[in-house]
């Protein structure tokens, strides 16, 4: 176990000195005094409202959470599924391809003191709607954007593996949910013996995952309407601190960017895209006749103030523990 550890914290602090590394050669390419000068006398009123927007961005995907443990017919309260969707959100910050995400049903499963199975549904079916989403908005918005995306080397390369990335997961989450094949092939390996033992264990509560998933499907709508609203508020948000730093583009222009750049997140090269994003960003912001500073600019405010605000996450994980969130074996 401690090897694991070692191997995980290794391979994220080279994962977050990657990304570092990028935003440094990216402040040099645009000056690093200049960048910093604008983002200290950025108008702090849109700021503010942007940060308001990240949030409400969060409590949409919380609100997710809440349409779907109501289909199960849990009593669970809103504050337990924005405490775990934010702790989530923070773990997510910190892991290459915003992996950490998947502690969202353990913090809520013990907040509200609910099956894990149920919670794990609520999770997933939000995970997918999400990923569906925007892997649809990155490929509108490669559309709309076809003349800048070309002029950037190598992004309609990485925007196809994103997209693709986003579509698998979608699928995987949705056979899980709905397939009967995964739990055919689960019992099809418990006729070994020495996997039996292993897997007896989870059966059961696969099968109570999949019960739970079907009604579920209840949901999708206000689902996906919710996730959906989570993807405008943060393009709003972008906008505002755009404003912020003197730059006016068109609010539509930006749910495009926004789309596009944000699936650059589930990329395992940096922890949750540190770097690539602010990159692409700029790079876009430029092409639109952004100058460099600024965008890059606007990309570091959006990675600021979108982490600072998912630290809301810090006090349900101190609370529960870190090592109960994170090395605790499920049965």
């Amino acid at each position: 176990m401690n090897l694991k550890i070692t191997k995980r914290v290794f391979l994220t602090v080279i994962q977050l000195l990657l990304g570092i590394v990028i935003i440094v050669i990216l402040l040099q390419q645009a000056d690093t005094a200049r960048v910093l000068e604008i983002m200290s006398k950025a108008d702090l009123k849109y700021v503010i409202i942007a940060s308001l927007l990240i949030i409400t961005a969060s409590m949409m995907i919380a609100s997710s959470f809440f349409f779907i443990m109501s289909s199960l017919k849990y009593k669970v309260g809103f504050l337990s599924c924005f405490q775990a969707n934010f702790a989530g959100q923070l773990a997510s910050d910190v892991t290459p391809g915003r992996a950490g995400y998947f502690i969202t049903p353990f913090v809520m499963s013990i907040l509200s003191n609910t099956p894990f199975e149920a919670c794990l549904v609520a999770t997933i079916v939000s995970g997918m709607a999400d990923f569906l989403i925007r892997a649809l908005l990155a490929v509108l918005s490669v559309t709309y954007l076809i003349g800048p995306v070309e002029s950037i080397s190598g992004v309609q390369w990485i925007a196809v593996v994103s997209v693709l990335i986003l579509a698998a997961s979608t699928i995987s989450f949705a056979i899980l949910l709905w397939s009967d094949k995964p739990r055919k092939l689960l019992f099809k390996f418990r006729r070994f013996k020495r996997l039996s033992r292993f897997l007896d264990s989870y059966a059961t509560r696969f099968e109570n995952f999949q019960m739970e998933g079907a009604k579920a499907k209840t949901s999708l709508i206000p689902v996906f309407l919710a996730m959906l609203s989570t993807c405008i508020f943060d393009s709003a948000a972008l906008y505002f601190f755009s404003l912020s730093v003197g730059v006016k583009l068109s609010p539509i222009l930006f749910l495009f960017i926004h789309s596009l750049v944000s699936s650059f997140t589930y990329l395992p090269l940096t922890l949750a895209g540190l770097g690539v994003q602010e990159g692409v960003l700029a790079a876009l912001l430029q092409i639109f006749g952004t100058p460099l500073p600024q965008g890059l600019s606007i990309s570091l405010l959006f990675r600021f103030f979108y982490t600072v605000t998912d630290f809301i996450g810090l006090p349900p994980i101190l609370k529960i523990g870190f090592s109960k969130i994170f090395e605790e074996k499920r049965p």
